[in-house]
């Protein structure tokens, strides 16, 4: 299996969060940077997927600007009330 590969570096963290870090690394048994990497990449996640969940809503909004309200309505499977009385 491949190892990921790593790299150093120092990064300044506020102190009760390094201080809940360093709880948590001693509580799983694992080390402070273990403990950092994966809530780093847990945050990381949720942040591509808020920016992917950002681009397709600016798709659908591009893709639909120019419908009325009432088409809108019937893409929703509502039937406004005009296209009620129609029948």
């Amino acid at each position: 299996m491949k190892r990921a590969s790593s790299r150093r570096t120092t990064l300044t963290l506020p102190s009760r969060l390094l201080d809940l870090a360093e709880r948590i690394a001693k509580q799983r048994h694992l080390n402070l940077s273990s403990v950092l990497s994966e809530a780093l990449e847990r945050g990381l996640s949720v942040e591509e997927q808020r920016r992917r969940s950002d681009q397709i809503l600016k798709a659908y909004q591009s893709a639909f600007a120019n419908f009325s309200d009432a088409e809108l309505m019937i893409l929703n499977g509502v039937i406004p009330e005009s296209h009620k009385r129609g029948r």
